[in-house]
């Protein structure tokens, strides 16, 4: 007993300890709560628990097989006896024993997404609807989004809980799906806990059995839970009440996938005489990180309040960098992981890149790439490797090089048109025998017999953009010529239909690949499509440095904030820290949606261990053109003194040079890098006092000073509007009296104007 106490703090070894009743473990980042979770089950075997009693589950099998390690290196092989697997596991085992209670035969399939959307295939052909147009992938989220509402678990009539599509009848789609599920002895993942449900709801017999089996309880990442589960849980632990459950409310960020923080916060409302125990000595972070993550969390009005200890000491303070727009951003983070890396020895796997979503994570591999740093991006793929993205820059290549069948095989059928593989093949064996392309097979239209409509319409399509070309660069740009591509093939619009996550997430990547295609004819104003598509293939194909085996292990890592739960870097960068980014557009109309966002701001601070930068930009291109970006209300919520605050700004405004694998950032080079970086330096800035939530970037006071004396009446970095160019901001002010001049930045040019002559209006 002395040992499994040992290096235990106080509220570990109550936790611990605890062993009859409801328990309630809030277990803050970094309070070490696996370890509390596998000592205390090895104490409930100590004081003579059978392990086979005692029931424990997880959210992910990783998860589930550390738990397990952990136990039996503590108790030995009777270890192997704790019930110990994922909720959906041992929802399989329940319905495995009992489900003939319910008419679930034990030998039931469990389909997975695959199995799902051929399933819904079969259904869409049947209903004469083209699985090409009508996606069964989209089918399968929505049926998925359906089961998982808390009104269709409880028994609401289905029919008020479906979503109503102008082309096709979803209900009928959503019951003939059931009906094949059924037909097929088969259960999707959502139907294992619901099946679950109704199994502990309806036989007696399995929930007396399964209670005479199980009488300790245990349930990890209980903010994360959704309301099956929730069930799942309160049947199995309604004879004994011995139900522990840890979990921290401060990290609850998934309810789009139906996790239901109501669950945590009002568990000693379920469970009376509930015992609450606070893990707050934090392992992780140093005392400066957790303050500033503490000061953002606890302006919202739905969690329990925790002190939460740090066990670190100090360490260094926030760091919140200011830069002029997306590219001084990725230029600070690349080159401050250089600086610290050559200054502290750390390596590579040290940092990490956090961003809200995907389509953010071009720049900084532009930047690290430029740099030959290897990098590697957690739950997805690096941008150029992105499936939206190849697609359209092989219509690019196809239209440059009618001749290119691989091309042409990516696109005919992308977005769906009802070509398939049988057209496809007849085309093809027309071109061999008559020694043509593929191409002129399908342009002049010298496939007989049954030709699909589809057919029509992707050679009209081509045609239009064939010519549309040719007046690239001239009447067109070669962003332009993009953007229409990606809107008159239908790409885009088929994205929108879709409306899910995966989709909105690829219309953002589409967004940030014109981008690229901006950045690019910046520095090629007269750049044609040929060489762009030349260009960016050489630059795909360049040798990557994170292919290299050592790479692999030792490289920066880049993901979404939302991927980054349950791990730690020594040093971490919060990028994109500005309203309608973080927090996100989608989640700012409703009190709900803030205070998600904000605490998927405390997870992305809490995983840092020495060092947190959070990053804004004045300026983010969009394709639709430059916008002017606030800085998040997050970043006001964390005390000045709690931060320093630096400002960045970049010689580089777009624009990138692939001939011969370099850059060229309007003049700056690589080999200038340095000198730029001390032409204009990181400094320290403080915040004016009057105004804490002032969206204007501050600036130093002294330079502030000496800037009042010309007699200005505008403020250096302060938001003008101007009757010609339009919104911008001030960037530098020069002279006195009458003879002032203003340098004011509009998103891609900057244009110098004397003060007195120029009607400047202040923007708010």
């Amino acid at each position: 007993m002395t040992d499994l106490l040992k290096n235990l703090n106080e509220n570990q070894k109550a936790a611990v300890l605890h062993t009859d009743g409801p328990l309630l473990i809030l277990a803050g980042a970094g309070s070490g709560k696996t370890r509390v979770i596998t000592h205390r089950i090895a104490h409930l075997i100590s004081t003579g628990v059978k392990p086979w009693n005692i029931f424990a589950v997880t959210f992910t099998n990783k998860a589930c097989e550390e738990m397990k390690k952990r136990v039996m290196t503590i108790v030995g092989p009777q270890g192997n006896s704790v019930f110990i697997k994922t909720f959906h596991s041992a929802a399989v085992y329940i319905l495995r024993r009992f489900g003939e209670d319910i008419k679930i035969p034990s030998s039931f399939t469990i389909y997975d997404t695959g199995d799902q959307e051929d399933v819904i295939k079969r259904i869409l052909a049947s209903m004469n609807l083209d699985p090409k147009k009508v996606k069964p992938s989209m089918i399968a989220s929505k049926i998925s989004e359906v089961k998982d509402s808390e009104r269709f678990i409880d028994g609401v009539d289905v029919s008020l809980l479906l979503p109503d599509y102008f082309s096709f009848n979803f209900e009928e789609i959503f019951k003939k799906y059931q009906e094949k599920l059924a037909e097929n002895n088969a259960l999707d993942f959502n139907d294992l806990l619901i099946k679950t449900v109704e199994l502990l709801r309806n036989s007696k017999r399995a929930l007396t059995e399964l209670q005479r089996m199980w009488q300790y309880f245990m349930i990890d990442e209980y903010q994360d839970t959704n309301h099956s589960q929730y069930i799942i849980a309160k049947y199995l632990a309604s004879a004994t009440k011995n139900i522990c459950v840890v979990g921290d409310d401060d990290q609850s960020i998934y309810s789009w996938r139906g996790a239901d923080i109501r669950n945590i916060l009002t568990f000693e409302k379920d469970y009376e005489k509930t015992k609450i125990i606070t893990l707050g000595e934090n392992y992780r972070s140093s005392k400066q990180i957790l303050d500033a993550a503490y000061s953002v969390i606890q302006n919202n009005g739905n969690r329990k309040d925790k002190n939460i200890i740090a066990f670190r000491g100090d360490g260094e303070r926030a760091v919140w960098c200011m830069a002029n727009n997306e590219y001084g951003e990725g230029e600070f983070v690349v080159n401050t992981i250089l600086s610290i890396k050559s200054r502290e020895k750390l390596k590579n796997s040290d940092f990490a890149i956090f961003y809200r979503t995907n389509a953010q994570s071009r720049i900084f591999e532009d930047f690290l790439r430029r740099e030959n740093l290897p990098y590697r991006i957690i739950g997805g793929l690096k941008f150029y490797e992105r499936k939206e993205i190849k697609d359209i820059l092989a219509y690019l290549k196809f239209l440059v090089n009618p001749g290119d069948t691989v091309a042409l095989r990516r696109i005919i059928n992308t977005p769906a048109r009802g070509i398939g593989k049988a057209s496809q093949d007849r085309i093809a064996e027309i071109a061999e025998k008559e020694n043509l392309p593929e191409w002129v097979v399908i342009r002049d239209e010298l496939m007989t017999g049954r030709v699909p409509k589809g057919l029509d319409d992707f050679r009209k399509i081509i045609v239009k953009l064939m010519r549309m070309m040719e007046t690239v660069p001239g009447e067109l740009t070669l962003s332009q010529f993009m953007k229409s591509v990606i809107d008159i093939t239908g790409y885009r619009e088929s994205l929108r239909e879709e409306n899910t996550l995966e989709s909105n997430s690829r219309l953002d990547n589409l967004d940030e690949l014109l981008n690229s295609i901006y950045d690019y004819e910046q520095t090629f104003p007269d750049a044609a499509p040929a060489n762009f598509i030349q260009d960016i293939s050489l630059y795909t194909s360049e040798e990557n440095p994170s292919d290299d085996p050592e790479a692999k292990t030792n490289s920066i890592t880049l993901m979404t904030v939302h991927n980054a739960k349950g791990l730690e870097f020594p040093v971490v960068f919060l990028t994109g820290m500005e309203e309608d980014t973080f927090p996100h557009k989608l989640s700012v109309d409703t009190d709900e949606g803030i205070e998600e966002e904000r605490r998927l701001c405390y997870v992305g601070i809490t995983r840092a261990m020495d060092r947190i930068f959070l990053t804004s930009t004045d300026l983010r291109r969009s394709y639709m053109g430059p916008e002017y970006k606030r800085p998040s209300r997050f970043l006001s919520e964390i005390p000045r003194d709690l931060l320093d605050v630096k400002s960045y700004t970049s010689e580089y405004s777009g624009g990138r040079d692939y001939s011969g694998g370099g850059y060229s950032y309007n003049g700056y080079s690589p080999q200038r890098r340095e000198s730029a970086a001390s032409a204009a330096p990181v400094k320290k800035y403080q915040l004016p006092v009057e105004d804490k939530n002032s969206v204007l970037p501050p600036v130093e006071l002294a330079e502030q000073q000496e800037l009042s004396a010309t007699g200005s009446q505008f403020l250096l970095r302060e938001r003008v509007l101007h009757p010609k160019y339009g919104p911008g901001r001030i960037v530098k002010i020069e002279g006195s009296g009458d003879n002032i001049k203003l340098t004011i930045s509009f998103g891609i040019t900057n244009r110098v104007f004397m003060e007195k002559y120029t009607p400047l209006q202040k923007m708010n």
